[in-house]
């Protein structure tokens, strides 16, 4: 692991420490920015802490924007060169009566206090880069081991914010950690809590853990978790679900159809119910639509190669040999699907050698045109007929 070098701080982030300490306070890197650094990753953002109240911060940095959303609960936005760093003081909070949010925020002014109030110990990492890092829950030691165990005692932790049990699942799924046995324990029992969070932080917490390559193995290890947030999956399907993810790549799109697959039946309503973006929750749907025409193999694939597009058809093979675990049957689709685009085979009314227009000048009217349109796609795609102008002309000329 990359942790034995010094985490690599940008300079924006740097500028924002220095700063802070040439004013007297203490500032870190913290949180995930510190453990994706030990990791080898590249963080996605950069969250700073610091001994500074928020009003001391915001006046340090008042020459930059501010965001100042966060105040009351100590964080302040500095924006630097486009790029948004939130600062928070040091703090420690009690009282959660919503399972999620503290009832009370005390500002401290030691980082330890802070760091004891966070979820994992692989999130409880500061980082100075004169002072080096500080870990007082043996964070980097449980990265190094693979491990995901909560700070302190774990009913404590996930009582306070239930969404923590999810979270702890993502984590794993992402990093490919093993939740340790107390967490384990924990988070089995007091999962039910999960229902006094809104669905959309539970979507936002659900897609992210889906596209973590160990999605599969959380699932067989954690159903219960899931079945929570997902009753309607049924508690007999979460095996295949998880056998099923094994054979698709972390993709949201394919693994929402994967998930939702035993109720298809109702997964418009799930997918709007965990806030899924609606362009995302509409392929996930083309995807798990079923009802493909009794036609032989070629022409369903150009139909439905012309209905959801390239990307979407080799997802929904993805999908179909996940569904039967066919593995023939999807390279030969494969291979097929390859053949079609090579050979530029028509597959979609926008392929047609003829228009609507030209089935009015026939006397076409209406509905009748898209009827009409609709018989020469399938002649076509079934290779009935030449994708000819005045093959189609002369085929159509028999539907009036």
């Amino acid at each position: 692991m990359k942790g034995e070098k010094p985490v690599k701080i940008p300079a924006d982030a740097a500028f924002l420490l220095e700063k802070l300490n040439q004013k007297g306070h203490e500032a870190y890197v913290v949180g995930g920015c510190v453990r994706d650094a030990l990791l080898g990753r590249t963080p996605q953002d950069w969250d700073l802490c610091t001994s500074a109240l928020p009003e001391e911060t915001a006046a340090i940095f008042s020459d930059h924007k501010l965001v100042l959303d966060g105040l009351v609960h100590g964080t302040v936005g500095v924006v630097r060169n486009g790029v948004l760093y939130e600062i928070t003081t040091f703090r420690t909070e009690s009282g959660y009566a919503d399972a999620r949010h503290p009832d009370e925020v005390r500002f401290v002014r030691r980082i330890e206090e802070d760091l004891a109030r966070r979820d994992f110990t692989v999130n409880a990492m500061a980082y100075h880069p004169e002072k080096g890092l500080v870990d007082c829950f043996g964070g980097k030691n449980d990265l190094q081991k693979g491990i995901l165990r909560c700070v302190g005692d774990p009913d404590t932790r996930f009582h306070e914010d239930a969404l923590r049990i999810l979270r702890a699942i993502r984590f794993a799924a992402v990093y490919g950690l093993s939740v340790e046995e107390e967490t384990a324990r924990a988070a089995l029992r007091l999962c039910p809590q999960l229902s006094r969070i809104s669905a959309e932080r539970i979507g936002a917490e659900l897609t992210r853990f889906l596209c973590g390559a160990d999605a599969p193995r959380m699932i067989a290890d954690f159903w219960p978790i899931l079945s929570v947030i997902l009753p309607e999956i049924g508690e007999e399907n979460w095996n295949a679900v998880s056998e099923r993810m094994k054979a698709t790549e972390p993709r949201l799109i394919l693994r929402l159809a994967v998930l939702l697959y035993p109720a298809k039946e109702d997964a418009q309503r799930l997918l709007w119910r965990l806030r899924v973006a609606k362009n995302t929750a509409q392929q996930v749907l083309s995807l798990l639509q079923r009802q493909d025409p009794a036609l032989p193999e070629k022409a369903a694939l150009r139909l439905i190669l012309g209905q959801l597009g390239e990307d979407l058809t080799r997802l929904r093979l993805q999908l179909d040999k996940a569904l039967t675990g066919d593995e023939t049957s999807f390279l030969r689709q494969t291979e097929l699907l390859d053949e079609i685009l090579r050979n530029g085979d028509c597959c979609s009314l926008s392929q047609l050698a003829v228009s609507g227009t030209d089935l009015q000048k026939l006397g076409f009217w209406g509905p009748q045109i898209g009827q009409v349109l609709q018989t020469l796609l399938l002649a076509v795609v079934r290779e009935e007929a030449k994708n000819e102008k005045t093959v189609l002309l002369s085929l159509a000329e028999r539907e009036r």
